[in-house]
């Protein structure tokens, strides 16, 4: 995981092909980045929801739920991160992964801002 990322307030570099899934439309691809934004808000939600409540099933679900985003996104980094989650989540060692998966949540939500303009 690339911790010098992780720490940096700005945006995250996108390892997505929007023309992939957009065949170049700019109208489309603008909409597809605010889908990708309110389900990495979502996300974000769900895991204060759930660390709240120490019930792991609301973060699994919604992880489920926006699959087809996280998988778009490509980055390993961040699926490393919801992959520690999920299997620490009670563990003492989950504050650590909650706050780099925030971080680079709103990393990757500040990317992809950019990329609607």
């Amino acid at each position: 995981m690339n911790i010098a990322i992780l720490q940096s307030p700005g945006s995250r570099p996108l390892y997505i092909d929007f023309n992939q899934y957009t065949d170049g439309d700019a109208d489309f691809k603008k909409e597809l980045v605010v889908l990708m934004i309110d389900n990495l808000k979502e996300i974000l939600a769900s895991l204060k929801e759930a660390t709240q409540k120490n019930t792991p099933e609301i973060f699994e679900k919604t992880c489920h739920k926006i699959k087809p985003t996280l998988s778009m996104l490509e980055d390993p980094d961040f699926m490393e991160i919801i992959h520690r989650i999920k299997a620490e989540f009670s563990d003492t060692s989950q504050k650590e992964h909650v706050s780099a998966f925030n971080t680079t949540c709103i990393q990757i939500i500040k990317s992809l801002e950019k990329e609607s303009k």
